[in-house]
């Protein structure tokens, strides 16, 4: 399989110079989640302003075909680099990037989603768009890549609170999550968990859909893909809150 070491580096472009890449970008970011990650949530919402937006910073990795391998989806934040400062999570920032005043001059860039195709996972691709996030923030004067993470083994312990979790190692002293020692071997710093990064409320009916076995009644169920139980309520209704971590590359 080729590396990113190899003579024919994959090409990357942003989205605001291929516009059609578009529909491509959305089905590769779904294709890398658990369905329901989709559902409506005060980010997802907003979701969409990422392509209107602010595409200039919707990253696109291509292969020598020209067909979409890789993306990582961006916009700029205001940060003061202080941890009590960080946004709730990636609902938070979506909602403060549309809502909000964008008048103030950003200081970081944040990276809600880096995909990749499922076939191309052993190319080093989350690295080559690591990199040239970072590039990109420092040709634009700004101060580091801001990140909530999502532990891609997490999913695998959701009983396990996020904060036990980031402080698991390798025998080699590593964080034990893939991603996070993705990120601190290319020179993150972690920061914080974002306790609540992102909030799906819906019927219990669909979380069933979704999860493949009943909710009976109410409490803490495990849903495969999920990073912490999912708590139906007597109303009707089941809550996931997802936690995330945060890291940031300063440069």
């Amino acid at each position: 399989m080729q590396s990113i070491a190899d003579t024919h580096r994959p090409a990357v472009v942003t989205l605001a110079e291929n516009p059609g890449l578009r529909d491509a970008v959305d089905e590769l970011v779904t294709a890398n989640m658990p369905s329901f990650m989709s559902w409506e949530s005060p980010g997802n919402w907003r979701w969409h302003h990422l392509y209107e937006r602010f595409a200039a910073h919707q990253l696109c990795v291509l292969d020598e075909r020209g067909t979409l391998i890789a993306a990582a989806n961006g916009l700029p934040v205001r940060w003061s680099g202080a941890v009590d400062d960080l946004p709730g999570g990636s609902d938070d920032v979506l909602v403060r990037a549309v809502d909000a005043d964008l008048a103030e001059r950003p200081t970081h860039l944040c990276l809600l989603s880096v995909s990749v195709a499922a076939e191309h996972r052993a190319a080093g691709l989350p690295r080559l768009l690591l990199e040239r996030a970072r590039r990109s923030v420092a040709d634009a004067g700004w101060h580091g890549v801001l990140i909530p993470v999502r532990p891609t083994h997490k999913a695998r312990y959701p009983l396990i609170p996020m904060g036990e979790y980031v402080r698991w190692r390798t025998p080699e002293g590593e964080p034990f999550d893939p991603w996070l020692r993705t990120h601190v071997r290319l020179g993150a710093e972690q920061l914080a968990v974002a306790k609540a990064s992102l909030m799906l409320r819906q019927p219990v009916g669909r979380w069933e859909q979704a999860a493949g076995i009943p909710l009976p009644g109410p409490g803490e169920y495990v849903v495969d893909g999920a990073l912490a139980p999912v708590r139906a309520d007597e109303d009707g209704t089941a809550t996931y809150v997802e936690p995330n971590v945060w890291v940031v590359h300063r440069t």
